[in-house]
């Protein structure tokens, strides 16, 4: 991968958050059991036995596949999704400044707004951002975006 490439797993491992803890307790949960300790008032750990042996040498199967779970996931839907979300988002925004020449920050967030409102630019962000619009153009550029994100299945994506 290039240098600054950014690989989101983490994404894949918060959409399976107890797959992810339960690859983490395939290690921890059985060391409960063989670590000797003690807490303080004050929550401190001690550690009474030399617990260095499970450690040296652990057994990381459990964590390894569950990481290559996460990375085909990233690569299969992630990433596809991620791809398909800016190949929409230069789409919308050629049609977009097809009807009102705009910088590309109004496009950014006229394009974000219509998105978190369910493809309507709301009233409150349109008085605050783009009172210079007509409501001509703004109907014509909320279609733009609902057009441009427009899922076979589920109306509109991101």
């Amino acid at each position: 991968m290039p240098d600054g490439v950014i690989f989101p797993v983490s994404a894949a491992m918060l959409k399976q958050a107890a797959k992810y803890d339960a690859s983490l307790e395939a290690f921890s949960r059985p060391l409960l059991g063989l670590v000797e300790y003690t807490l303080d008032d004050q929550g401190r750990m001690t550690v009474h036995n030399d617990p260095g042996v499970w450690y040296r040498y652990p057994d990381m199967t459990v964590q390894v596949e569950s990481l290559f779970t996460f990375v085909e996931q990233t690569i299969e839907t992630e990433l596809v999704e991620e791809l398909a979300f800016l190949a929409n988002y230069d789409d919308t925004k050629r049609s977009v400044q097809a009807i009102v020449d705009m910088p590309d920050r109004d496009i950014d967030l006229l394009i974000r707004f219509c998105l978190q409102n369910n493809g309507k630019l709301s009233q409150r962000k349109r008085e605050s951002h783009f009172q210079l619009l007509t409501n001509d153009e703004i109907d014509r550029l909320e279609r733009a975006v609902a057009e441009g994100y427009k899922q076979p299945d589920s109306g509109l994506g991101g």
